[in-house]
């Protein structure tokens, strides 16, 4: 009967500690990191995107990035595939993922502009950006997003899209600034950013 019964704890604990040796596990499977390589496809290894239409994301401010996640996720920011994406995550998997990519450094593009662009885009930067993406757009203050050093394409792009819809605009009043913005000045600005490291 001892036998038994000690055989019988020894199962019963085995199993136990299999039970929490899966759970261990499966916690592993959704850290930071790997709920971040989902992104790393288009946004590149740590967020530094090798394309120019695809932002690179790694050193974004958390704000920002939980805010635009989750905008993805509610459908208040249009996209293609983002927000079928961010459907699949919870709040504290969106929380953590821009944990991470806030955490990795930022890696500018290596491209600079024709001087005639980084002129007009730098004046256009003074008179209507400067206040919310200080130092050339380096600063992150807001859930304003770094500018610097971004994809020139991208960031016409989002201009753009922001003149034309103001729902992409984060934060809102950002439409304001660009809705009278022609094409060649957005071209500009996107261009003068990218310039920026």
């Amino acid at each position: 009967m001892t036998r038994r019964l000690s055989r019988s704890l020894g199962r019963s604990l085995g199993v136990a500690l299999a039970i929490l040796a899966l759970g261990a596990q499966a916690e592993g499977i959704r850290s930071p990191s790997m709920l971040a390589n989902t992104c790393a496809g288009c946004h590149g290894t740590n967020g530094a995107s090798a394309g120019e239409a695809m932002p690179t994301i790694g050193g974004l401010d958390k704000g920002y990035l939980a805010t635009v996640l989750d905008d993805y996720k509610t459908g208040l920011r249009a996209s293609t595939i983002m927000g079928r994406i961010m459907r699949a995550y919870s709040d504290q998997e969106i929380a953590a993922i821009a944990s991470f990519y806030a955490a990795q450094p930022w890696v500018s593009t290596d491209r600079v502009a024709a001087a005639g662009l980084l002129h007009q885009g730098q004046e256009i930067h003074d008179l209507q950006c400067e206040s919310c993406h200080a130092d050339a757009g380096r600063e992150q203050e807001d859930e304003s997003p770094r500018l610097a050093g971004q994809w020139a394409p991208y960031t016409r792009y989002a201009l753009e899209t922001c003149r034309a819809e103001g729902k992409r605009c984060n934060p809102r009043k950002m439409g304001e600034r660009v809705m009278n913005l022609s094409d060649e000045e957005l071209e500009a600005l996107a261009q003068y950013y990218e310039s920026q490291k």
